[in-house]
Parts: structure tokens; sequence; C-alpha cells
């Protein structure tokens, strides 16, 4: 998923897994008005690489029958700190048809080294209709240049994140991974391809540095897929790095459903890098159902 794969950058810890997880926005976007009682998701994460932590990642999420809105906060810590003090916010919202995701508005802030980065597009049927990129990309002569059609058909980066499933049985099942998801993130589009691989179960964190204060929330089944990248636009052909992802194998996200929805979430995510296995877990994953507006 997108979480990992912007992991494919690590020449920067935080900004592998900062951008990796969506990363971020200080804007607020409104999120839309739910036509029927809506579910709300709010979930902490642990983010470490090669073992050691680096960071926390917060998440809301609102899903009504057709709508969604999600909200995402991530803060270094550790060694990264030190090194990058990077952090960052993220928001999109949108609607979703069946399986297809269909996003209106994203933003995206994030800051490490003393430097930012700012990117807000807008949406219509799936394509890209405005959008503002700061700093602007340097022009490159050996980047495959972002075309129109690139910019048609796709999700941000959050909403890529949101996984409704279509149909009527349990969403909880190997089909739930048969998806290719087309990410746009303002300056690079990729291709983000799941299969199944198998089911596991989710417990609460009973570590040591497990949050007292946190609630643990979801207990019980996962579908666990395996992830594949393939560069699109916005990349320099045969770079290290790019090659690297596009070889990788060893990525993989748990998938979590929304109780009350046929959406599903990510629980878990984790990818090589080259500077070692990145992971994004879960600590709390709490549902809550708000009454109707």
């Amino acid at each position: 998923m997108p979480l990992p794969l912007m992991a494919a950058r690590p020449r920067i810890a935080a900004r592998a897994l900062g951008a990796a997880f969506a990363a971020a926005a200080f804007v607020t976007l409104a999120a839309p008005s739910a036509a029927s009682a809506e579910t709300r998701l709010r979930a902490r994460y642990a983010l470490t690489l090669a073992g050691f932590d680096i960071g926390t990642a917060t998440m809301q999420t609102g899903v009504d029958k057709a709508r969604y809105d999600v909200n995402l906060s991530v803060r270094m810590s550790g060694i990264v700190k030190f090194f990058t003090n990077g952090k960052g916010a993220a928001t999109s919202r949108g609607a979703y048809q069946d399986a297809r995701v269909l996003p209106s508005a994203y933003a995206l802030n994030t800051r490490a080294n003393d430097k930012g980065q700012v990117v807000r597009f807008a949406l219509a049927g799936g394509a890209v209709r405005q959008l503002s990129v700061e700093p602007p990309p340097k022009p490159r002569r050996d980047i495959v240049q972002v075309t129109d059609a690139d910019k048609k058909n796709v999700v941000d980066p959050l909403s890529a994140l949101v996984m409704p499933v279509a149909g009527s049985g349990d969403p909880l099942s190997p089909a739930a991974c048969d998806r290719t998801i087309p990410v746009f993130d303002g300056r690079q589009r990729y291709d983000v391809t799941l299969t199944y691989d198998r089911m596991e179960t989710a417990k609460p964190d009973t570590s040591d540095n497990a949050d007292p204060n946190a609630k643990a929330g979801y207990e019980g089944k996962v579908v666990v897929c395996k992830a594949r990248y393939k560069a699109i636009a916005g990349h320099r052909p045969g770079r290290e790095n790019v090659v690297f992802m596009e070889n990788n194998k060893d990525m993989e996200v748990w998938l979590a459903p929304i109780e009350g929805t046929r959406t599903l979430f990510p629980w878990k995510i984790s990818v090589r890098t080259e500077l070692g296995l990145a992971v994004i877990t879960a600590t709390s994953f709490v549902v809550e159902k708000s009454a109707a507006l």
C-alpha cells in the first residue's frame, strides 16, 4: 500500500514512513455530512524501522453508507526525531460505491530537517481537477513526466487506505485483497497491487511499551494481503530505490473490519526497505457508532 510504498525513498527514515503512511497536513478539510448514522474508527499506530521505535501515528476515519473522511497525524520519535524532527498530518474525504473509492479532496503537510512540503488537490469522478504542490517539483529530463491521463482514475495516498468490499458475504475473505490501487500523491503516480496471502488474528498490544491510556479495541480475524509496487510516472527509471521497490516481494498489509460496515482498514503494514523492515502496527483500534445527524 501507499504507506509502505513511500518508504521506497529511505534516505530519511522520517520521510520514508511519514509519507508512507500518507503522511500529513496541518490543514483541516470539513468532513462531509453523513446521510445516516456514521461509524468512526479511532486508531493509534506504532512505527518501527529495523526493530527500532521511530514514531507514532493517530488516525480518525468516518464511514457511512456512501461516504468517508480520514484524518491522520504522524510524529517521529527516538533517534529519527533527533536527526529530522519529522512530523505532519493529512486529510482526505470522498465517496465510495461497491469496491470503488472516489476521493474528492486531499491535503498533506510534512516537515523534516526544517524543510516542509504541502500538497493539495481536488478530484471529481476519479480525476484530479486542481493541484497545488509546494515547493513545486524541479523540472528534470530523466523523470517520466506525469501526464493528464496519469491523473485520471486515481486515488490519493490516504484514500487508498479505505477498502470497501462489494457484495453481501463476509468482507474478511480472500476476495478483499483482489485489487489494484492506482495512487497519485501530487508528484508521482504508481500502482499498488494486492493479492491474498493468508488469514491471521489481530491481538491487543500487551507489551511493556503499550499505551496504558489507549483502548485496544478490535481483536479478531484479519485478512493479510501481499503488496507489489509499480512505478507509473513522476519517477526516475532505473534509479536504485525504484528498482528495489518494484522487485520488493516483502510487503504486506493486514486488513481489519470497521464493524457495522463493509469497509476494511489497515491494522498492520510491513515493508522491506533499504534500511530494514518498516512496520506500522495498530496499538489501539476502536470503532464507535455516532447518531444520525
